[in-house]
């Protein structure tokens, strides 16, 4: 086992492809130091919780001291930059794709040109080698990073070489600090190799085309290896593996001195640290609308004490939609209710037709340069009991050139144009139903293809000019009169090549909030909006009910949903990723790895049987629905009432009662369970240790051999989050469990989950 910490110096969080530095060389792992990684929560019932890492660097060279000009990283010393922190596993050879049978050229790169791709023409072991295909630059190579080394000790690295006839002979070497043996014979198997005394943890091996080869010449190399001593030795397949541990962000550079001697202990916390400090959400409508990049977008959902409405969209120069006075009296309120689901808006009371407050704002410059390439994609949400009125209007700067939105006399659809000054002249709209009913409708309109949306349905219209170089928003009337009475929200404009069937959704999302959607759907939806991705794990996934207002921190919706999956959100080890899985995954589950008793640091075992997890009575509810009350009346007159109160986002009561039976079934009176496995991990057997360390969150560890004085000498254990200490060859992990047949459930003729009620329950 070896360590490699990475940062990405001068990246965000978020970037989709660092470049990352290894600043392995610098971290202390002697017996006092080491990389401390927490993970995972205390037991099932709680929630995953932020990740953390933390580690001691030597600063000797003030290196990694922020704002320090000298140091190599400047100015990228700096808080929140991505780090990583992986082991390699290996038994002989370091190298991770030694031989290519793994079908990928993972772990391989080229430098200089050539071409490199896996071949079956020439194959030393194996079923596959890597082919080159050389071009005129010289200093042309494969390269392959090896990570894991000692600095003062001595390796050799080697590889076999199929030199075809007319090609240039291939020589080893260490990347800057040695250079070894070359081909000698052509279109045959040679071995070449090169000695180092390695100066870090990392070093670059190269197989190196000597002088400018004849571009289109190729070669094939095979059977590479990377070993500790000063000579090759028979080749071994077995690849070194390199395992994530974690991935998040620096959240500081704290510089200390003992005497002359400056250390920076930095602590580190994963990608949930990021979820949980980011804004509340908008209403999910608006998060939709805002993944669509439009050119404006006014919600109008500010707070009643609001007097005007913002721009969302971040477009340089839009400005406020303010009000304007036509007339006397009227009122515009922000909070209104006649809105799309989970929203609000603006509420216009206007005196009369003539008189009272309309909205407008000036869009600038930049949606003025946009629209003079593109026609615009309309949006907007509304409600109304009055027909004739004015819903939006949109001109030029010196209004000569006006485009009028309305509904007429009939409640239907109208709209107006006018160019050069002239009169409005009103267009041929398929007949609409009567809009003016009192129900929250959305008009989407594109000016290319002519055609209205009213609720997702279309409707065509003509004899209306295309529009450019429009600046002037109007939202609930204009200068015209025909005051708006009623209410309006999430007015949106495009202009931009966006096709109308990219906006279509946000109907579903205005008029549902997506109820009824799949947990996984909704994990995913939520995720988009930061932008992460969601990798999903298991099948047992219900609908939701909707979470349209939203108006949280991302992180807090999406535990809202996994609580309500009983399910586990997780932030990927690798990557600035969530992994949602669901209940499923750990039903019934497969033992990853099996420890013996004895290999376990024994003294921080032991089997609990207390009333911590004990629930005996739950009252279950959901957005909407019943409440419900679910008990196990034995365990009550036992042990006396343990009551929880449970809100669920399930879309029907039915599933709710599941969830709730579910609980009480498992825990109204939990049996003994052994809740913390410490072992040192790296003096056990290779594969028993990678198992360990692909071991995650809901995977299942076996415990055999236990002491007579146990009540059972085998137990089967989840795993529901760890600490880790990484030193110099010592990896210790203590792992956080709970009981896995808890979570066992009936299968229909199995030797093991038959016996309902005894070894097992239904699950849901």
């Amino acid at each position: 086992m070896r360590l490699i910490v990475e940062v990405a110096f001068g990246y965000a969080v978020t970037a989709a492809s660092p470049v990352w530095t290894d600043i392995t060389r610098y971290v202390d792992v002697g017996p006092r130091g080491g990389v401390r990684i927490t993970r995972g929560a205390s037991d099932e019932l709680g929630e995953v919780q932020p990740g953390t890492c933390t580690l001691t660097l030597d600063n000797a060279d003030g290196r990694f001291t922020s704002g320090r000009a000298a140091s190599p990283y400047y100015p990228n010393v700096r808080k929140n930059v991505p780090i990583r922190v992986r082991t390699i596993s290996h038994a002989k050879n370091l190298l991770t794709n030694p031989g290519f049978d793994e079908v990928t050229l993972s772990g391989w790169g080229v430098s200089a040109g050539p071409s490199m791709v896996l071949s079956a023409t020439h194959v030393h072991q194996g079923i596959l080698a890597a082919r080159l295909t050389w071009g005129a630059p010289i200093g042309q190579a494969a390269a392959a990073d090896v990570h894991g080394l000692d600095a003062g000790s001595r390796y050799t690295a080697s590889a076999y070489v199929w030199v075809a006839a007319g090609a240039p002979p291939v020589r080893a070497g260490i990347e800057g600090l040695a250079v070894g043996s070359t081909t000698t014979i052509t279109d045959a198997w040679q071995r070449v190799s090169v000695t180092f005394t390695a100066t870090g943890p990392s070093h670059r091996l190269l197989l190196q085309a000597l002088g400018t080869p004849t571009p289109g010449t190729q070669c094939w190399i095979d059977s590479a290896q990377v070993e500790e001593g000063s000579a090759a030795t028979a080749f071994d397949p077995v690849p070194a593996v390199i395992h994530d541990r974690f991935w998040g962000m620096v959240n500081d550079w704290p510089v200390t001195w003992n005497g002359l001697h400056s250390t920076v202990t930095v602590s580190c916390t994963d990608i949930f640290k990021w979820l949980s400090r980011q804004p509340a959400l908008l209403p999910m409508l608006g998060e939709e609308i805002l993944l669509d990049l439009p050119t404006v977008y006014f919600p109008m959902t500010e707070t009643s004490e609001a007097g005007a409405a913002g721009d969302m969209s971040g477009t340089t120069g839009v400005g406020t939609l303010m009000p304007a006075q036509l007339g006397a009296g009227g009122s515009i309120s922000f909070g209104d209710s006649g809105a799309p689901t989970g929203s609000t808006g603006a509420g216009f009371e206007p005196a009369s037709a003539s008189a009272g407050k309309y909205l407008t704002a000036d869009l600038g410059p930049t949606f003025v340069d946009g629209n003079s390439l593109w026609r615009m994609r309309i949006e907007v949400w509304f409600s109304t009991s009055t027909t004739g009125r004015v819903l939006m209007a949109t001109t030029t700067a010196d209004g000569s050139n006006r485009l009028v939105i309305s509904l007429d006399g009939s409640g239907r659809l109208r709209m107006e144009s006018a160019v050069n000054n002239g009169p409005l002249i009103t267009a041929t709209v398929a007949a609409t139903p009567n809009l003016a009913d009192g129900q929250v409708h959305q008009l989407l309109y594109n000016e290319v293809d002519g055609v209205f949306r009213i609720d997702g349905i279309s409707y065509s219209v003509s004899n209306v000019g295309l529009m450019a170089n429009m600046r002037k928003l109007h939202v609930g009337g204009w200068t015209g009169g025909n005051l708006w009475a009623g209410t309006i929200s999430h007015l949106a404009i495009w202009v931009r090549n966006i096709p109308t069937t990219d906006l279509l959704s946000h109907y579903t999302t205005g008029a549902t909030g997506h109820a009824g959607e799949l947990a996984d759907e909704r994990m995913v939806r939520l995720a988009s909006y930061l932008p992460l991705a969601v990798t999903t794990v298991g099948s047992a996934f219900d609908g939701m009910a909707a979470q349209a207002a939203l108006g949280r921190t991302p992180l807090d919706h999406m535990q809202e949903v996994a609580s309500t999956e009983a399910g586990r959100l997780l932030a990927d080890r690798a990557g600035p990723d969530l992994v949602f899985q669901s209940r499923d995954v750990r039903y019934n589950p497969l033992p990853i790895v099996t420890l013996d008793y004895a290999d376990l640091e024994t003294d921080g075992v032991e089997v609990a049987d207390d009333d911590q997890k004990m629930l005996n009575t739950i009252i279950a509810s959901r957005p909407g629905g019943a409440t419900q009350r679910v008990l196990d009346q034995v365990a009550r007159d036992t042990y006396g009432p343990y009551e929880q109160q449970l809100d669920l986002l399930k879309a029907s009561d039915l599933k709710v009662s599941d969830a709730a039976n579910w609980l009480v079934s498992r825990y109204a009176d939990p049996p003994p369970e052994i809740r913390q496995v410490p072992v040192q991990a790296y003096t056990l057997p290779l594969d028993t240790y990678r198992a360990l360390l692909t071991a995650d969150i809901s995977a299942v560890l076996e415990i055999t051999g236990l002491p007579d004085q146990a009540p059972a000498a085998t137990a089967s254990l989840t795993i529901e989050g760890y600490t880790e200490t990484v030193t110099y060859r010592q990896h210790r992990i203590d792992f956080h469990t709970s009981r896995a047949l808890t979570d066992a459930v009936w299968v229909l003729d199995s030797a093991s989950y038959s016996q309902l009620g005894i070894n097992t329950r239904l699950a849901y």
